[in-house]
């Protein structure tokens, strides 16, 4: 379009210029003599102006070309260098562009659709609502285990130094945004510098994790049920695993007979996913560890890892079943392994024996126990807090109760009795609220046993556990007081009890912080004001010696 404007540009000058070429012009002649023809006068005589007029027309057309040749050059560079600048801008967008992908390239969870193993055609057409229901319920169960991981290294301190970065929500599909970015560039680029945009995206491949769930089932009439899920690292640091997720057992899927196939599946989708949710967040801590650490470091890195997913499959156990029992009793061995000289694997595989052996009877019950007290024993060597010496010490005394046994029985009512009557003991400056909770256990527990001690037992129980609620105001704590069956035997008053003790502390924001005899009085005004009924329990005893302030280790409720 350029040209052809300055080409008729060009054309208008030329025809106008022809055209003033051809005007007559006056044109006065002056001659050297002018008596030779006196009768001719110089105004009279007109010549054309032919001779000269077309040179100069020429010489003006060229200056004119020359002219828009330059302001055409000039026009042409301005636009060149536009462009350069224009380049050079989209360049520096498409580094920034580049960079930012790289710096919020998160890890990855893709979650496959579920395939069909069982050899029935009516789970075919419920493939993808049970996989986008795996999905919703995955991401629901590893927000709660992101939840206690920031509880759990709040509550801990400086000595666990387990990562926080928050775990990838599951998706269908791989996030190929960076992957699509790189290719696009090299469209662009020459070819001299394609092997240097292909390095970048083997120096940045996408990271994560990849799932494959298969669902399962064994016997003619799918009497037992599974989903098999295989895990994969997307850029393999991590080695690959594969593990089913079996239904309840055989004596009990009976009672599955009459449910619908697909049924059963979205039901054990609810155990599936928390093992599956806790899987992959402890590959994600493990990935996360600092390169740096080496040798020992890491050793004991990995130690505070499997202890704290041991403590949540030892929890998840207590709120989805006891098929987590022996994943917890795995991971705290794996605990043990890498940080043999730390106490705390040692006293929660413990407690896990412990809480295992309530959900059997007979030998495997005593078993359990006498596994539960080798491994107190095990965490007493190691320890050297003082008050958390002393929970140890109850939690061993309720293993021993439970057993049943005569002489273990003795052995834990001397426990007890050694820590009450020593000179150093007053509940009411005991600030670690599992030691207030294991006594009230231990009494509850001696009530509904009927053993015989110095102290009426479910007075006892009741003291301890209230001055527990009142030192860890935790929501889930509380509602785990109504549920553990170890307090059976007195939680038939447990409604009015916090009721009343949330308007207390309502009234006395301050009362958590209080010890000695205000703390003692301002309690028993709590029971005075719980109507115990006929036959029940009346307000706690009194409370007497001088002692220890003791520190909670953050976990809510027991084992948790």
């Amino acid at each position: 379009m350029k040209a052809q404007l300055l080409l008729l540009f060009t054309l208008w000058l030329v025809n106008s210029g022809t055209a003033y070429s051809q005007t007559p012009v006056p044109n006065p002649q002056i001659t050297a003599n002018p008596t030779v023809n006196p009768t001719v006068t110089p105004a009279t005589k007109v010549t054309p102006k032919s001779s000269s007029q077309p040179k100069n027309t020429k010489a003006s057309d060229q200056d004119l070309v020359k002219t828009l040749e330059e302001v055409d050059k000039g026009f042409t560079t301005v636009v060149f260098l536009l462009v350069k600048i224009l380049v050079g801008l989209l360049s520096l967008f498409v580094i920034r562009r580049f960079f930012l992908l790289i710096i919020h390239r998160s890890s990855q969870l893709i979650i496959d659709n579920f395939s069909n193993a069982t050899g029935t055609d009516e789970i075919d057409s419920v493939l993808p609502g049970l996989s986008q229901l795996a999905r919703e319920r995955l991401a629901r169960e590893i927000k709660t285990v992101y939840q206690r991981s920031k509880e759990h290294i709040n509550s801990v301190g400086p000595e666990i130094n387990l990562s926080s970065t928050k775990f990838p929500l599951p998706q269908a599909t791989a996030n190929q945004q960076l992957t699509n970015f790189i290719s696009s560039v090299k469209e662009l680029t020459p070819d001299q510098i394609d092997p240097l945009v292909q390095l970048l995206a083997v120096v940045f491949p996408p990271y994560g994790t990849k799932v494959t769930g298969i669902l399962q089932s064994q016997g003619k009439d799918h009497k037992r049920i599974g989903i098999t899920f295989e895990i994969q690292d997307i850029d393999s640091r991590i080695a690959a695993q594969i593990y089913t997720v079996w239904e309840l057992a055989d004596s009990e899927a009976d009672k599955q007979s009459k449910t619908a196939l697909k049924d059963r599946y979205r039901q054990l989708l609810r155990t599936a996913s928390r093992w599956l949710a806790l899987e992959l967040s402890e590959r994600e801590m493990v990935r996360g560890i600092p390169k740096l650490y080496l040798g020992s470091k890491r050793q004991r890195y990995l130690g505070q890892i499997h202890n704290f997913f041991g403590v949540l499959n030892q929890s998840s156990a207590q709120t989805h079943g006891k098929f987590f029992y022996p994943l917890a009793i795995d991971e705290l061995q794996e605990a043990i392994e890498f940080y043999p000289d730390w106490y705390q694997p040692h006293d929660n595989l413990a407690d896990t024996y412990s809480l295992l052996a309530r959900t059997e009877q007979g030998d495997r019950k005593v078993n359990h126990l006498q596994s539960a007290i080798a491994h107190y024993e095990e965490a007493l060597k190691r320890v050297t807090e003082p008050t958390v010496e002393l929970r140890i010490k109850v939690a061993r005394a309720i293993a021993q109760l439970l057993t049943e046994k005569e002489d273990l029985i003795l052995v834990a009512k001397q426990e007890i009795q050694n820590l009450e009557t020593s000179k150093n003991w007053d509940a009411t400056t005991v600030s670690n609220y599992r030691l207030l909770y294991y006594l009230a256990c231990w009494y509850a527990l001696a009530h509904r046993l009927d053993v015989d001690v110095a102290n009426e037992t479910q007075k006892q129980a009741y003291r301890y556990v209230t001055y527990s609620l009142v030192r860890e105001q935790n929501r889930d704590f509380w509602e785990w007081t109504s549920k553990d069956p170890d307090l059976e035997s007195i939680r038939g008053c447990f409604p009015e009890l916090k009721s009343t003790l949330l308007k207390t502390l309502n009234e006395n924001p301050e009362l958590p912080k209080l010890t000695g005899k205000d703390f003692a009085e301002s309690i028993e005004k709590v029971l005075e004001g719980v109507d115990w009924g006929p036959g029940k329990v009346g307000p706690p005893l009194g409370i007497r010696g001088n002692g220890d302030q003791g520190r909670g280790i953050g976990d809510k409720g027991r084992g948790i």
